[in-house]
């Protein structure tokens, strides 16, 4: 208990302290598209289809989803999520295509 306190003084003090968790996130939001291809969301598994959008740069991929494109809405459609955790999530699938 003493540690989980001296952590989040911490965070406080010194802003995000810790890093967002991009698997952690996919789990929980964006595989429910991107693990069956649901409106054309690429696969991670799918190399041919990241192909053309890695080829844009990390900054397009991370506007993709903060923005929103084609069939994904803005943020994934889950507004309560930072900027830092989408991009995380962005990171991590795109750690798996690779």
């Amino acid at each position: 208990m003493k540690k989980q306190i001296a952590l989040f003084i911490i965070s406080v003090c010194f802003g995000t302290a810790f890093a967002a968790d991009g698997k952690e996130v996919y789990d929980k939001v964006c595989y429910k598209c991107h693990r069956s291809g649901v409106d054309d969301a690429p696969k991670p598994s799918d190399k041919a289809a990241w192909a053309p959008r890695l080829a844009t740069g990390m900054e397009a991929l991370y506007k993709s989803v903060i923005e929103g494109k084609g069939e994904m809405p803005p943020r994934a459609d889950k507004p309560h999520l930072s900027d830092e955790e989408l991009k995380a999530a962005v990171d991590y699938i795109v750690s798996q295509v690779k």
